[in-house]
């Protein structure tokens, strides 16, 4: 009687591939790549445009924990030596998706990001726009690393330092490629964010950019809940981890035969771009749904008998 172990083994004498490990790698990270990029072409007949949504890369105050204590905008640091490798890095990975456009949060991290991720796609800067619509998620508690603490305030007078977008960013980048930069939402909104304003604040973003866009395919550098914002807005179940530096997630919507856009699909699989998720609350969501449907059925049918008894 054969060990329950060994069932699934070949017997000897069976023809086993002879293939190293180094090999087995490269072909399956061949056919991986292969499978990604047939989900983003379009089906026959239709337009499809991409919407890729990217983290920045590492951080100097999360290598050098004494940064945060000493700096004048521990609210805003830069990209690490590693963090700006990561931000050149990814343009490999980005370049089959055939991007046009940048969009880009005011922070100098992000800023950071998508100059060296647009040089490497060979995007030129008349095509980058700046806009505070994608900035940070604007909670004071979590803009800054221990040791350091936001100013008081108006948050578009401290952060810009009473100057405008197109000023901060021409500090922050070398003028020939500032001055050629397009300025999109000039100034953050809700100041201090809860969740639910920053997701609704993404959400909204992603859409009018998509739209600005015109069918374009495009890339927005943003932070870390940006991106969970990405996944939520088509997966509302969906629970994320957090995003490794450079993560990015990668949704496509086609234009039908009306002319119209269809709705969003998620391309992306969790954890093959730097974003995880779960689904434990997949059930429950849609649980909710149907009871939200059954109750609002029910308040018009309640209004509908009452108009009647009016008439």
């Amino acid at each position: 009687m054969r060990d329950e172990d060994d069932v699934d083994k070949p017997e000897p004498g069976e023809d086993q591939p002879q293939m190293s490990a180094s090999e087995q790698l490269r072909v399956q990270t061949e056919l991986a790549q292969e499978e990604e990029y047939k989900r983003t072409v379009a089906p026959p007949g239709k337009t499809r445009q991409l919407l890729i949504v990217m983290r920045h890369g590492e951080r100097i105050d999360e290598v050098d924990k004494s940064w945060t204590a000493i700096a004048k905008r521990p609210f805003d640091p830069f990209l690490s030596d590693h963090g700006q490798d990561q931000a050149k890095k990814v343009a490999a990975k980005l370049k089959k998706y055939d991007i046009k456009k940048v969009y880009i949060s005011p922070f100098f991290r992000c800023l950071q990001t998508a100059s060296f991720a647009a040089e490497g796609l060979g995007i030129q800067p008349q095509d980058w726009t700046v806009t505070c619509a994608v900035g940070e998620f604007m909670n004071p508690k979590l803009m800054v690393k221990k040791g350091g603490k936001c100013p008081p305030g108006d948050i578009n007078t401290w952060f810009f330092e009473g100057n405008g977008l197109k000023d901060h960013v021409q500090k922050k980048l070398p003028s020939t490629t500032a001055s050629k930069m397009q300025v999109g939402k000039p100034n953050f909104g809700h100041y201090p964010e809860n969740l639910l304003i920053s997701r609704r604040r993404f959400s909204k973003a992603f859409q009018a950019i998509a739209e600005e866009a015109n069918g374009d395919n495009v890339l927005i550098v943003t932070h870390g809940d940006g991106v969970n914002a990405s996944v939520t807005r088509i997966w509302p179940w969906a629970l994320s981890h957090p995003v490794l530096h450079t993560g990015f997630t990668v949704a496509a919507r086609d234009k039908e035969e009306d002319g119209m856009w269809g709705p969003w699909k998620m391309l992306s699989k969790k954890g093959e771009s730097g974003v995880w998720w779960r689904a434990e609350l997949q059930p429950a969501y849609h649980v909710f749904k149907g009871a939200q449907g059954v109750v609002q059925g029910a308040a018009g049918g309640v209004g509908s008998l009452f108009n009647k008894l009016k008439r």
